[in-house]
């Protein structure tokens, strides 16, 4: 991570309260958003956007053995502001390759040596503690009162479980009619009766368990799950004997003298302003690696479904040398970074051996000869138990990344397992992609070779379940994809309308038409990008692999078009010289009309484009293929079928 055109400036002021209510105010650089903090019996503040009131978070302590930090009625010592403008260069690009970050912050440090931390971005209001206490500290709870208007309409995952696998659908409701106890997991988007979005997030989680939300007598509170002391591990096997059965009755142990998670409110007046908004990556650790050269984003192909659906070969397919050999001529014929062996390529349990018929050496050596990397597949539990044996015979073999699976849970002791996977990975030079995972909250940019992650309903919910449908996918890159980059698995050719869509487990189908399932390449976001069909089947639609696996990883510019969460959204982003524009729309047919004022002036472009075919609304793997002349200023009127899309390639 580097920075450029740094501007600080900082002042300070001392203040005593004597026990009297004060408010701290701090604006946001456009002066848009205000902060009011008030400290009186308890910590609380308001966020405004002009003088309208957005929200309040009431009672904004942490409960330790230690006491309430800050105590109650707590006197402020000092009160220090600062003003921040400068550009951020992310190691991998996903948005953009240049972040500016521009805050005016404002920390209070009380008489009890606790500070809060507060942050006023033109793009949302921030939030965290930061202690100064003596030894261990026991975090009993982390308390905050969200109180919206009653009306606001909440959209999160709703979510019961401490082992959750962070794949629940999202649920759509107004405040008020969320049961009291019920309990979801971040991001959750609050959409007030103005239309103002307001995003929960959280950064720089480490050592702490993750922030979840849960419904209190009236208004939302934040939620944490206790910290493990049983597991399912009699009953077990390696993708469930992590599972927690029994709790602590504390949150979390830490070290007293520390800083806390970031709690994040980004907020757009218009819900595509979410669609660039980067405060999770700007408030997480800075990167830890001297040398991230070695770090490669690409797409990947793998085994998982493909090697059930495999045909015109000579060989039995399966998990073997010869299966393996043949998805890596794929991945060489097309320009695809990576190859995986998903679940069943090791020996019973252990890592460092494979089953019978899979010669490792053999399938690395001849994947490093066709300049492709070879990933694996591994439980949590398992890798954790063998992290280091494992990571050895992993480098000897010339393994470049793994996919950790089955984590399932948020808690602090399996967050600390992130942190030291993504640490010890980095020293053996793999990349990650973890599954069973919780959202995105900062880890990549600490490690920039953590790529990608689940959390989120993705393509595999087809085998089995409704859940992954094109309302879906217009609502993810508003709430899930804000967070960071998501492993969502998009660019299938098995494609369904609503009527045709079917359950198979072994090739599943994907919801929508087969220009929407390529566009969902360019609208969902991730350095690390995988194709879920056979590899048989993306030969013999060669003209769509072509196209597909062209579209790149990293991005230099994001553009917001038009959207309305789990209606539809059109975006552009730009790699090089090479502009993609792309738009998908829910189970409603849609016309709409993009604007190409993102296009530089004075140039004529090329413009490929796949679209919806005349038919697709019957059968949704018709498409069409148009090259087009366009050039900035030009307006393209797009018609979608149920579940269609579009998707240009302009150069």
């Amino acid at each position: 991570m580097r920075m450029k055109g740094v501007l600080v400036t900082v002042f300070s002021l001392l203040i005593s309260y004597m026990g009297m209510a004060k408010d701290i105010e701090t604006l946001s650089p456009d002066k848009n958003l205000k902060l009011n903090v008030s400290v009186d019996d308890d910590v609380s503040m308001q966020v405004y956007m002009g003088t309208d009131l957005l929200f309040e978070v009431k009672d904004i302590h942490l409960d330790t053995d230690h006491g309430l930090v800050p105590t109650r009625r707590a006197k402020v010592r000092s009160v220090n502001r600062s003003s921040v403008d400068r550009i951020v260069v992310p190691e991998i690009k996903e948005k953009f390759s240049e972040i500016p970050e521009k805050y005016n912050e404002t920390l209070i440090t009380f008489k009890d040596k606790s500070k809060l931390q507060f942050r006023v971005y033109n793009e949302g209001v921030v939030y965290r503690f930061i202690t100064d206490l003596e030894g261990d500290v026991v975090i009993n709870d982390e308390h905050a009162e969200f109180i919206f208007d009653q009306s606001s309409i909440l959209t999160f995952q709703q979510d019961s479980s401490m082992n959750s696998d962070y794949e629940a659908p999202y649920i759509v409701k107004n405040i008020s009619e969320i049961e009291q106890g019920k309990t979801g997991n971040l991001p959750a988007l609050l959409q007030t009766p103005s239309s103002v979005n307001v995003l929960f997030l959280e950064s720089a989680t480490e050592d702490y368990p993750c922030m979840w939300l849960g419904k209190g007598e009236e208004n939302l509170q934040a939620h944490f799950w206790n910290y493990p002391k049983g597991y399912n591990s009699i009953k077990g096997n390696s993708k469930n004997r992590r599972a927690i059965l029994v709790c602590e009755d504390y949150i979390a142990r830490i070290k007293g003298s520390r800083s806390f998670p970031w709690r994040i409110f980004a907020i757009g007046k218009q819900e595509t302003d979410l669609l660039t908004n980067q405060l999770v990556y700007l408030l997480a650790p800075e990167c830890k690696l001297e040398d991230t050269s070695w770090i490669k984003p690409g797409w990947v192909t793998f085994d998982w479904w493909a090697r059930r659906g495999l045909y015109n070969v000579d060989f039995k397919a399966g998990i073997n040398t010869e299966t393996a050999k043949y998805m890596i001529d794929f991945a060489a014929n097309f320009g695809i970074r990576y190859f995986l062996f998903d679940d069943g390529w090791t020996y019973k349990e252990d890592l460092t051996k494979t089953i019978d018929g899979l010669d490792m050496p053999e399938v690395v050596q001849y994947a490093t000869s066709k300049n492709v990397d070879v990933m694996l597949w591994v439980t949590y539990d398992l890798f954790d138990s063998q992290m280091d044996e494992a990571l050895h015979q992993f480098e000897k073999w010339g393994i470049k990344g793994l996919k950790i699976d089955f984590i399932n849970r948020s808690d602090q002791e399996v967050v600390n397992f992130y942190w030291r996977a993504a640490e010890q990975a980095a020293k053996h030079k793999m990349v990650l992609d973890f599954h069973g995972a919780y959202r995105p909250d900062g880890l990549r940019r600490a490690y920039p070779n953590v790529l990608t992650r689940e959390a989120l309903v993705e393509f595999e919910q087809n085998g089995g379940t409704y859940k992954d449908n094109p309302d879906h996918h217009c609502t993810l890159p508003f709430i899930r994809n804000v967070a960071g980059p998501m492993d969502y698995i998009p660019g299938t050719l098995n494609n369904a309308t609503k009527q045709s869509f079917r359950f198979n487990h072994d090739t599943p189908m994907g919801q929508g038409t087969r220009a929407h399932s390529i566009a969902l390449a360019v609208i969902t976001e991730s350095p690390m990008q995988m194709l879920p069909d056979p590899q048989s089947d993306y030969y013999r639609e060669e003209e769509c692999t072509r196209f597909l696996t062209k579209i790149p990883v990293e991005w230099d510019e994001t553009v917001p078009l038009k959207g309305k969460v789990g209606d539809y959204v059109a975006l552009a982003r730009r790699s090089g010289n090479v502009w993609y524009a792309a738009a998908i729309t829910d189970w409603t047919p849609r016309n709409m009309d993009l604007d190409f004022d993102f296009l530089d002036e004075g140039r004529e472009y090329t413009m490929e484009i796949l679209k919806d075919g005349v038919n697709a609304d019957i059968r949704a793997i018709d498409y069409k293929r148009e090259i087009v002349k366009i050039k900035k200023g030009d307006q393209i009127h797009l018609s979608m079928v149920s579940g269609g899309g579009w998707i240009a390639r302009i150069y």
